[in-house]
């Protein structure tokens, strides 16, 4: 029985600020990098067999940090960027609620198949993103895989592997930095811890 950890990005300026990122390519910052760091210490000995990560600088950033004290290599995929939020990207959180207040009440209560203007669903997010980590994972059948990803990813794929109704992502509180584990045989998933910062 092998182990699939997700780990989300470390804190940027736009999440400080609770900007919409989205897919806009924002770096990580100075805490961001500071927690990579400890992310990656927490990694140090634990055998990992590879580490995905999004094309996004944050979280490609991120996984090259961890990377960095494994002595591996990352590999990317597009399937793990985060979702898009279309016209909300580059938005604050009071703007978006002001200028879109319909579909920001539809898109907390709704998030499967609501979609931002120009942006994605959480439906849209399932439809690349899990059977992406599936085909990997079948790669390693024996060995634990790091996946280095967002917040809405990973909701999306945590609702996924436990069986959730996608509606229930906003549930699930993932931090910047944060490790989920889960333990994995074939297509069968067990939570094993959620939301780690603290490590």
């Amino acid at each position: 029985m092998a182990k699939l950890y997700l780990i989300r990005h470390g804190e940027t300026d736009y999440n400080n600020a609770l900007r919409f990122q989205g897919q806009t390519d924002i770096p990580l910052n100075q805490k961001g990098i500071e927690q990579a760091e400890k992310a990656a210490d927490f990694f140090r000995d634990i055998p990992l067999q590879a580490i995905y990560t999004s094309t996004l600088i944050r979280a490609r950033t991120t996984a090259e940090i961890i990377a960095g004290v494994k002595g591996m290599e990352v590999q990317e995929t597009d399937a793990l960027r985060e979702m898009s939020f279309g016209i909300w990207e580059n938005m604050n959180s009071k703007d978006i609620q002001k200028k879109y207040a319909k579909e920001w009440k539809d898109f907390f209560a709704s998030p499967a198949r609501t979609t931002i203007p120009q942006g994605e669903s959480m439906l849209d997010v399932q439809k690349r993103a899990y059977p992406t980590v599936q085909e990997i994972l079948d790669r390693y059948p024996e060995g634990d895989v790091a996946f280095v990803a967002h917040g809405g990813i990973i909701r999306v794929l945590m609702c996924t592997m436990l069986g959730l109704d996608l509606n229930r992502a906003w549930h699930l509180h993932v931090g910047n930095a944060s490790i989920t584990c889960f333990y994995y045989w074939g297509r069968s998933y067990t939570l094993d811890y959620a939301n780690l910062t603290r490590y």
